[in-house]
Formats: structure tokens, C-alpha cells, sequence
């Protein structure tokens, strides 16, 4: 039975919860007064009925934010656990969108008050602070598992509407952004053959001029080899490579946030990766480098200091400082406290610097399975995936850019499968 008495508080009228500890009614937030007696008592009897008829619940309620901080916790703590199929990287959004997004600009609520007029009320404060429509979208995907969960353990019975809630959907199309082009997920942009072979001579050439021209040859040596994610390069250990056998062991990844973890981002992405005798050559190189820097550090990419590998912030600068020097990128370099920076004026792989090398690698060797006669199982193990499907639609489902000769002969080869007589004319 609900226990909701009317009382008077400074010259106005308010709804206090006997059943909750005598605390104050709120409505979005926001404690509930009336300047009418007759009228608070009506607003009573009609969230009375409401609870009655389970429609919201007023005692054993939950802060929505409080919750939602401490699933973030529990997914972050989840994926550090021996054989999570999480990683740290892919559920820290969830403390990232709490700190950035949910904290500034979610309302102070219960959870059996969020529904889809308040996710739609929330994406247009965001829109409203600039946020980017994909970033918007995540924070909802990730506000829907969040609410799933709460059902699953029974904080709440159900979120019918919020979970439903799209953007664009049920009269929020307004939501989506002006120009498509900031709403469609971009493609990342492959580098091509020209600019790859471009690339490696530039680093190779440069090698034994500094210890970053000796770490950007490592880098990209990496990236053209075995197309690694940037932290399965940083994860990489002077024992991982045989040059015996000519293998190198993909076992972990090292985050910035947890440092390195003997696992990987899934069971496919933990392998052994064969390099040709021709590629051992570039390899051997920078192993040796690396031996005679940084002899006791364990890591084949060894930060300058300490025990551990090169920062993510200095494989990306290094990265981007390479491009810039071959013409692939344009920078703008300042010094913020004593430290020399760089803003991105224009670059056509800002959104994956590394990640371009992956996509190359996986496009190129799907592409070449007919004619090297390689098999998908094969292609899919040595990009790290499980199934061949994401290595397939992922990242292989780009158009290599050619150059006009091998268009031209592509353009003969499907006139010539099309089988249409009136172009024979």
C-alpha cells in the first residue's frame, strides 16, 4: 500500500513517501510543490493509482545515474576477469560517456522514470552541445544495454518505451543532423600500394638517424607485415618473435588504461603469424636496435623510461610525424607545457592512422586468394578474427584504389563478364 500525505512547506504544498523514508516527490528531478492544497491531493490520489497499478514505483527507487556508474564499474571489472570475452578498451565507453555526457546533461531521475521522452529530451541537450550524431547514437546503444540489465536484475520491471527509442524514430527525426555526411559512419580510408611503398622507403631510408626514425621503421615494418592493432604492437615482447621459424606470437595487448593483458580482443586475435625471409630482414633490424637500447626492457617496442612499452600517444605522433614528412598529412606543431604537440589540419587516414594498414592488409589478401590460392580460414586467422564474415564485410569491403592502367583492365574484365554484344561495336 502506498503511504503518500500532503503537507505544507513554506507556503506551498508537497508530497512526502511515509512508505520511502518521508522523502519528497519528484518529477524529472525536480521536488514536486503546489501552490493549492485541493491540487496536491489530486496529483496524490494520481500517482497513487500509478503505483498501484505498477506504472512507477516510489519506494526502493534507483538514482538512474548512480546505477548507471556502477554498471560502468561492473563491465570494466567484468572484462579484467580471466576468460571475459570484453576487453578493458571495449567497455570503457561506458565510464567515458557517465564522465563526459550522462553526468552534464542526463536529468537527476529515477530509473522507473526514464523513458523515451526523456532519451529524446536528453540527445537534444547534446545535440544542443555540439556532440557528434555518431557519438549520440553510442550513448544510446549503451543506455539500452544499460536498462536491459537493470530488468535482468530486477531495479526495474520494464522500460518499454526507452528501450524502443530511436534516434529518427517516433517523431525524433529532427534529431538527425543537417548534412548526412556527419551522421553516416565514415569508411575508414585505405592507403594504397603507392603510398604504402612511399611510406616504407621513407622510414627505411631515414632508420639510423634518430631513435624516432629507428622506432617509426619498427611501427610500419609491423603495419605492412601483419596489419597488428596499435595495441597488439605495443603488446609485442622480444620473446614473441622466432626467427628460427620465422613466426611472431600475437598473446596480448597492452591499454593504456590497465597495461598489459595476456589476452586479446578475441579468441581468433590470439595467434601465430609466419613472415617471409625477405620481411625476417626488416624485422631482425629493429630487434637488434631494440636489444642494444633498451637491453633489459622486455618489450620489443620499449618506451624510453621504465619498464614498459612506447606510449599510444607516441606511436600515433610517430605515425603522423611520418606522414607529414612523405606528404600524407598536414600538421600544425606547438609546445604545451614543455611538450612538442601537433593539431591535425588535414589528413586522409585521421581516423584510423594505423587502422589503414589493417584494412590494406585484410583487403589485399582477400582479394588475393584466388591468385595466391589462400584460403579464408587462413586470411581471417592472420587478421585476428574469428569469423570470416567480419574479415569479409569489415574490412574487406573496400574498393582498392588503383592507378588508371590497372582500372582500365578491371573495367575491360567486367565489360567482358557483363557478355553484351553492343559494346562490341
Amino acid at each position: 500500500m502506498t503511504n503518500l500525505r500532503v503537507i505544507k512547506k513554506r507556503n506551498q504544498y508537497v508530497i512526502l513517501d511515509y512508505n520511502n523514508g518521508r522523502k519528497q516527490v519528484k518529477h524529472d528531478g525536480k521536488t514536486l510543490s503546489f501552490q493549492f492544497k485541493k491540487e496536491a491531493k489530486a496529483y496524490r490520489d494520481k500517482l497513487s493509482g500509478a503505483v498501484e497499478r505498477k506504472e512507477i514505483i516510489l519506494s526502493g527507487r534507483h538514482n538512474f545515474k548512480e546505477k548507471f556508474k556502477e554498471y560502468a564499474a561492473f563491465r570494466l571489472e567484468m572484462a579484467q576477469q580471466p576468460g571475459s570475452r570484453d576487453t578493458v578498451h571495449g567497455v570503457s565507453g561506458y565510464k567515458s560517456y557517465y564522465d563526459k555526457f550522462i553526468v552534464p546533461f542526463f536529468p537527476d531521475v529515477y530509473l522507473d522514470q526514464v523513458d523515451g521522452p526523456m532519451l529524446e529530451q536528453f540527445v537534444k541537450a547534446l545535440v544542443e552541445a555540439k556532440t557528434p550524431h555518431k557519438t549520440n547514437t553510442r550513448i544510446i546503444q549503451h543506455i539500452h544495454t544499460f536498462l536491459r540489465w537493470c530488468e535482468f536484475q530486477k531495479l526495474h520491471h520494464e522500460f518499454a518505451s526507452a528501450l524502443v527509442w530511436r534516434i529518427g524514430k517516433f517523431g525524433s527525426s529532427y534529431l538527425l543532423p543537417e548534412n548526412d555526411d556527419e551522421w553516416i559512419e565514415k569508411e575508414t580510408q585505405v592507403i594504397t600500394p603507392e603510398e604504402a611503398d612511399l611510406v616504407l622507403s621513407y622510414v627505411e631510408k631515414h632508420k639510423d638517424r634518430s631513435r624516432d626514425d629507428a622506432m617509426a621503421y619498427g611501427i610500419f615494418t609491423m603495419l605492412a607485415c601483419f596489419g597488428l592493432r596499435s595495441s597488439e604492437i605495443r603488446g609485442l615482447k622480444k620473446t614473441s618473435f622466432n626467427f628460427d621459424n620465422r613466426t611472431v606470437s600475437i598473446k596480448g595487448a597492452y591499454h593504456a588504461r590497465t597495461g598489459y593483458a595476456n589476452r586479446t580482443k578475441n579468441r581468433g586475435s590470439r595467434r601465430i603469424l609466419d613472415f617471409s625471409q625477405s620481411q625476417a630482414k626488416h624485422i631482425k633490424w629493429f630487434c637488434d636496435y631494440m636489444f642494444n637500447q633498451r637491453p633489459h626492457n622486455k618489450y620489443f617496442f620499449a618506451g624510453a623510461r621504465g619498464d614498459g612499452p612506447i606510449s599510444e600517444y607516441y606511436s600515433r605522433r610517430i605515425i603522423y610525424k611520418t606522414y607529414e614528412a612523405v606528404g600524407l598529412a598536414k600538421l600544425n606543431w606547438f609546445t604545451k607545457a614543455n611538450t612538442s604537440q601537433y593539431e591535425i589540419l588535414e589528413c586522409r587516414f585521421k581516423d584510423g592512422p594505423s587502422k589503414t594498414w589493417r584494412h590494406y592488409n585484410a583487403l589485399l589478401l582477400v582479394e588475393g586468394m584466388e591468385t595466391q590460392g589462400l584460403s579464408k580460414n587462413y586470411v581471417k586467422s592472420r587478421i585476428g578474427h574469428t569469423r570470416w564474415t567480419t574479415t569479409s564485410d569489415r574490412y574487406a569491403n573496400h574498393n582498392q584504389q588503383a592507378g588508371f592502367e590497372l582500372r582500365q583492365e578491371r573495367a575491360a574484365k567486367a565489360e567482358a563478364a557483363l557478355g553484351l554484344d553492343f559494346f562490341k561495336n
